[in-house]
């Protein structure tokens, strides 16, 4: 198993009125919000890059996606179908969301804001960028 990223039972609190889920500081989340962002209607792979820094945890609020989650070396697949299933990426691993079923909606919240320079957009890079970390 590579290590970088966990995936977590987001709570769930359900009553006759629906379900209920959060994530919040100091549990789920080990890292202050400075971005959100989702994705829907989803039609081909997307991700495709890495991150130097960021954090990020996801989650699916409808349908199901894949993720490929790689470390340069390893490769493993993660699926979030269900709205309470997280995905929580710690460190810098390379990510594309692959297979999309039933329209998914995903969510992302972020560490930091939008910042070009952290971001590794070639797979090559990204090996050689690890390799010397």
């Amino acid at each position: 198993m590579i290590e970088g990223y966990k995936i977590v039972q987001i709570p769930r609190i359900s009553d006759e009125r629906g379900n209920l889920s959060f994530a919040e500081l100091g549990q789920l989340l080990t890292f202050v919000v400075k971005r959100v962002y989702w994705l829907y209607d989803i039609k081909e792979i997307r991700g495709a890059h890495a991150h130097k820094e960021l954090q990020q945890f996801i989650f699916c609020t409808h349908g199901s996606v894949e993720f490929t989650l790689d470390d340069g070396q390893q490769r493993e697949s993660v699926i979030l179908d269900s709205p309470d299933k997280g995905l929580c990426i710690t460190k810098p691993l390379w990510r594309e969301l692959v297979s999309f079923q039933n329209d998914p909606q995903v969510i992302v919240l972020a560490s930091d804001v939008y910042d070009e320079q952290d971001y590794i957009r070639s797979y090559k890079e990204f090996q050689k960028w690890m390799s010397i970390s």
